[in-house]
């Protein structure tokens, strides 16, 4: 049996650091255990080190004080970046790290930058780079309640909040103004559709979103579709027969993304960062599942949100690729 680890919460750390490269969806998942260490080290300078749309995501002086970005997909990939990165780190003198990403690389990263207490979940080879490996919970629980859990079994506990992002505002009502323009959508509800959900199998096809925006009256609604940068290929046979539809997939910044989906009546979309974006900022959200599991990466602890899964026997498979017939997302109705 493990020895107890020994709590956290009563230190007096006063810099502290939060590793996690995930992508948009999981990151904003990462907000509530970000708000609890906080709350919990209230003297404390918090700095998360993430990828760099993180930046747009978390303003710093709010949720954190810092975003250190770490471009593993660009001019920082590779081993070479990381070992880049943990100079950077150990030149700022951090007290404790909480590496909430599973990789190799996040414990690797805190271990070179000499960081002397680095908190993660166990996990092979990575075990000895950690001074507080935390046991995978027996059960998998929903990521946001896994990260406040990697904290609880070092002391760190506290009441849970609702996943969160910047509330900056700064540019949103031009952004709201000249959409409105464009659209006259003021006073006509405002349907936002996400068809790409980042994997084959996470994917709304164009033939299904066509039936299910073709459900609305004549002028009723105004639709708005959504996406990630390179999403353009899988919007452009989006459209309706009896509302204006307009497409802004890959056409926005994040920002603009998020001021977007505020102003959004509803958002449907498969499992991907749009849905979370949505939580975050209070839109209702209907949410379709195929391959993955809504009890671990769902909305969270969401009153206004809505899960549809697919109907096949072979749901929650994770397999980013399937040729079975018939295909999961196909089968939402």
């Amino acid at each position: 049996m493990d020895s107890p680890l020994q709590p956290l919460v009563d230190r007096n750390f006063r810099n502290l650091l939060a590793v996690d490269f995930s992508l948009i969806g999981d990151l904003v998942m990462l907000s509530p255990a970000l708000r609890r260490l906080r709350e919990a080290f209230p003297g404390a300078r918090l700095t998360l080190v993430a990828q760099p749309f993180a930046r747009e995501l978390f303003h710093e002086g709010k949720l954190v004080d810092e975003v250190v970005v770490w471009d593993k997909k660009g001019s920082q990939r590779r081993l070479r970046g990381l070992l880049q990165l943990a100079r950077r780190l150990r030149r700022n003198d951090y007290d404790a790290a909480f590496i909430f990403h599973r990789s190799f690389g996040s414990a690797l990263a805190a271990w070179l930058a000499r960081i002397p207490v680095r908190v993660g979940y166990r996990h092979d080879v990575r075990d000895s780079l950690l001074t507080h490996g935390v046991r995978e919970p027996e059960v998998p629980e929903h990521l946001t309640r896994e990260h406040l859990h990697l904290l609880e079994e070092v002391g760190i506990g506290g009441e849970e909040t609702p996943v969160e992002v910047d509330e900056s505002r700064e540019h949103e009502s031009d952004f709201i103004a000249q959409l409105s323009h464009r659209l006259g959508i003021d006073g006509r509800p405002v349907v936002a559709v996400c068809p790409h959900g980042g994997w084959p199998t996470k994917t709304w096809r164009p033939a299904l979103v066509n039936r299910f925006l073709d459900l609305f009256g004549v002028h009723e609604v105004t639709f708005v579709v959504v996406g990630a940068p390179g999403d353009e290929r899988f919007s452009r046979d989006v459209y309706s027969v009896n509302n204006e539809v307009l497409d802004l997939a890959g056409r926005t910044t994040l920002r603009e993304l998020i001021y977007l989906l505020r102003r959004a009546d509803v958002i449907v979309s498969p499992d991907t960062g749009v849905v979370h974006l949505a939580a975050a900022v209070g839109t209702p959200v209907v949410a379709l599942f195929g391959s993955t599991a809504p009890e671990r990466c769902g909305p969270y602890a969401n009153a206004t949100a809505s899960v549809i899964s697919g109907k096949v026997n072979c749901l929650k498979c994770y397999l980013k690729k399937c040729n079975k017939e018939p295909f999961c997302m196909d089968t939402i109705a």
